[in-house]
């Protein structure tokens, strides 16, 4: 994908994050029945990266759940990053650390420590990277952070699959962007709570999990739908 496209989506969805911070908050409860998909793999007294953290709900849906770990979340809206540090006086089993970084940015893991978590997770969070390379970057990056053996879990929306999300999709045309410059499975949704906003989404396939884990050094151990087939759970592990 031409560069400046990537940073016009980019952009996109920056200005989404940015302009409806608390609104998307409020639809991203740590009570979704979904993420006990997600604290079933996690253990007590290991190391958690959390790509993409938003509000920080997975920090504290860990804390409910009775795990003792050590957490850090990571994400690239300054306002989401607020709303997950205002958290942390309820952690106490949870030793976390909520970072902003953009993680489409060089050396966005800069903070941290190279081969140093036991699992990283990325939820909802790959289909907003634009580009089969960057997102293979995004992936290498990720990689680099994990011990030996570790683990990283993401879902991926399958908007096509679901009806609501398909309602939202609109013409490319409505931003300016001319979609002959864009990948297949690249689409833009509206927003329409406390007013009107654009996300750029990538249908991230289980055939390209497949070709971005070939090209960033992880082996693919589950792929799964669930949550009424709207993600696709994917289980890759750092081989040891």
């Amino acid at each position: 994908m031409d560069t400046l496209i990537a940073n016009q989506l980019l952009a996109i969805n920056r200005k989404f994050y940015s302009d409806f911070a608390r609104a998307f908050s409020e639809t991203r409860s740590s009570a979704q029945t979904r993420l006990d998909r997600i604290v079933a793999y996690i253990a007590d007294d290991v190391k958690v990266l959390d790509v993409g953290c938003g509000n920080g709900r997975l920090a504290e849906r860990i804390e409910k759940e009775g795990r003792r770990v050590s957490y850090v979340g990571v994400d690239a809206s300054p306002e989401l990053i607020a709303l997950a540090a205002a958290r942390q006086a309820k952690l106490h089993r949870v030793v976390a650390e909520f970072l902003l970084g953009d993680i489409t940015a060089p050396e966005w893991d800069r903070a941290l420590s190279p081969a140093s978590f036991d699992l990283a997770i990325a939820l909802a969070v790959l289909h907003h990277i634009p580009g089969f390379d960057l997102r293979c970057q995004v992936l290498r990056n990720i990689r680099a952070r994990l011990k030996p053996g570790g683990a990283f879990v993401m879902t991926n929306w399958h908007f096509e699959r679901n009806e609501r999300l398909r309602k939202k999709i609109v013409p490319w045309l409505s931003v300016g962007i001319d979609e002959r410059d864009l990948e297949p499975g690249d689409a833009l949704l509206t927003w329409e709570r406390g007013g009107v906003g654009y996300r750029y989404c990538h249908l991230v396939t289980q055939s390209e999990v497949l070709r971005m884990a070939e090209q960033s050094g992880f082996q693919v151990v589950q792929q799964f739908y669930a949550d009424a087939d709207l993600n696709l759970y994917s289980v890759l592990q750092r081989p040891k």
